[in-house]
């Protein structure tokens, strides 16, 4: 076994720093000398030990005073500075249990924490494919090569290639951290980077398809709701939420998020309490969409006999489970375009449906403000994203046009009748 001698042959700052000669003697008699710096921490409580490069004493203590002055600062601050703080995924370790704690304080959601935490692993992987640089050496390689660096990289379980709007996203957790690590004065310099550009998202589903695409969805739920009614309750949530989302403009979050109870009739008229991350609103919904959501709560009270707002309180939920699914399946919404004939049917992420709702109300005639305040956001964003506005007025004019497949609230339509129990005749 190698025999480990460390001595101490300079105390160059009593109680502060000191100057140690480790002798290595390896199974074969031959031995190695090198020095290391001792500095006392105080805030820890122990020593951290760093090598010093150095051929003799004298330039081993010069270097240890050197390497000391640097550090001085961090110790004063009660920073650890011993070799575990020397590595990024420590760093990352402090800078986590930061988000986390700002998660049970409200600050953000614990799924954020979660998608933070992702987003920098690929960063500890870059991190270790660079041989592990220091925290500027890596903010310096960052800039320079990350962007072709990722572009390498491919989703683990579908074998695509990362997003543009992914790897966006990620370079902004990486930079919120290199913010962070500048603040706590880890690092001297942060990386300059540009985000990837994004294909234009704001695009509507195109109206001359909408109709096909739902003909397309009640014929897949109709062969489904025969052959599997599991995979048919799924289909069936996905249809309401293109229907929902297409009615009132809301997000895809708010649909996730939807409960009976949130669902008030008065008397001059239905409305809807709907909340996503963080905002809220109450919106006076029109009678078709509510016929649309009694249409599928019949459907799902016809499947599962003891199906009621309190066992199951979300709208959208899965099938035998009180809550909503975490993901809606893209392909679904893929293969009811393509049998709708709908171009490029990859361009139409599940948001286009709310995207059609602003644009077919602005075109109508309804005054941006009115359309900001009805689907929670700003007038800013509804006038720089999207384009025909007239000035006009209110509730009337948006929804003065009752688009195909709409019904009052007291109609089911025909298809979805027939697959409802049939009232029994005496």
């Amino acid at each position: 076994m190698p025999k480990l001698q460390e001595t101490k042959i300079a105390d160059i700052i009593p109680k502060k720093l000191a100057l140690i000669l480790r002798k290595r003697e390896g199974a074969n008699g031959a031995s190695t000398t090198n020095y290391r710096a001792r500095i006392w921490q105080v805030k820890q409580k122990r020593y951290a030990h760093l090598t010093i490069d150095a051929k003799n004493q004298s330039d081993a203590i010069e270097k240890a005073i050197e390497k000391y002055s640097s550090l001085v600062g961090d110790i004063n601050l009660g920073r650890d500075i011993g070799h575990r703080r020397r590595h990024l995924q420590n760093y990352i370790d402090e800078f986590l249990e930061i988000q986390i704690n700002r998660a049970r304080d409200g600050q953000i959601t614990l799924k954020r924490s979660e998608v933070i935490k992702h987003h920098l692993r690929s960063l500890v992987r870059f991190y270790e494919e660079e041989k592990k640089p220091n925290l500027d050496e890596l903010t310096r390689r960052y800039e320079f090569k990350w962007h072709n660096w990722r572009s390498q990289q491919k989703v683990q379980l579908t074998g695509k290639p990362l997003s543009p709007r992914f790897r966006n996203n990620e370079v902004n957790t990486h930079k919120m951290f290199f913010r962070w690590c500048e603040r706590m004065e880890y690092l001297t310099r942060l990386p300059q980077l540009e985000d990837l550009k994004l294909k234009r998202t704001n695009e509507p589903f195109p109206e001359k398809y909408y109709n096909a695409l739902l003909k397309a969805s009640r014929e897949d739920i109709n062969h489904w709701n025969k052959k599997n009614f599991r995979i048919a309750w799924e289909l069936m949530n996905y249809r309401y939420v293109i229907l929902l989302m297409s009615g009132i403009g809301c997000r895809v979050l708010e649909c996730k998020n939807l409960k009976w109870t949130d669902i008030k009739e008065r008397k001059d008229g239905v409305y809807l309490y709907i909340h996503g991350k963080d905002k809220e609103r109450t919106i006076r919904i029109p009678e078709r969409v509510y016929g649309h959501l009694m249409d599928l709560r019949k459907w799902k009270e016809s499947k599962v006999p003891d199906y009621n707002p309190t066992s199951y309180p979300y709208v959208f939920n899965a099938y035998n489970k009180p809550k909503t699914s975490n993901h809606w399946a893209g392909e679904v919404r893929r293969r009811w375009c393509r049998a709708a004939k709908v171009p490029n049917p990859n361009d139409y992420e599940l948001v286009c449906f709310r995207h059609k709702f602003i644009t077919k109300a602005l075109t109508e005639g309804a005054h941006s403000l009115t359309i900001a305040n009805y689907c929670g956001t700003s007038q800013l964003m509804i006038e720089r994203t999207y384009s025909g506005l007239v000035p006009a007025q209110v509730y009337d004019l948006v929804f003065k046009n009752v688009p195909d497949d709409a019904l009052s609230r007291n109609e089911t339509p025909k298809w979805l009748a027939e697959m409802l129990p049939q009232p029994s005749v005496d």
